[in-house]
């Protein structure tokens, strides 16, 4: 009994685990926008706007998150970020966290303008989405 219940049990198997393949569809990209109003970090064209600001003035909160801002100063310290490269730069009593949309490549010791968006403080330290990065000469 044995002997014909386990072939008869394999078959039910085999036919319930058979079928056709699902059709693969090919994938395409999605391009993501900023909502109509708000600044776009990736975008360039909206850091053209934007207003140079003192890093006292990040620190003490006194600009709105969101807001286009230029600052000036050097990369003291080069950071992780899994999303963009990212590092400190500092003007010799602050500094500013810089997420480096445009990926432009900056190392220790680099005199910069970065453009972007204030996206308010990380760690106590206030954070830039810079769309736009000039080493200066």
């Amino acid at each position: 009994m044995y002997k014909v219940l386990i072939p008869v049990s394999l078959v039910f198997l085999l036919t319930a685990c058979g079928g056709t393949a699902p059709d693969v569809t090919e994938e395409t990209q999605t391009e993501v926008t900023a909502p109509k109003g708000e600044l776009d970090p990736t975008a360039p064209a909206e850091a053209e706007n934007a207003e140079f600001v003192s890093f006292d003035e990040l620190s003490s909160g006194n600009v709105e998150e969101g807001a286009g801002v230029s600052i000036q100063g050097t990369v003291e310290e080069l950071a992780d970020d899994i999303a963009f490269p990212s590092f400190i730069v500092g003007d010799g009593e602050s500094q500013v966290y810089v997420r480096n949309m445009a990926e432009t490549p900056v190392e220790v010791g680099d005199r910069i303008t970065a453009d972007g968006i204030f996206e308010g403080k990380a760690e106590e330290m206030p954070m830039i989405s810079a769309s736009l990065i000039e080493k200066a000469e």
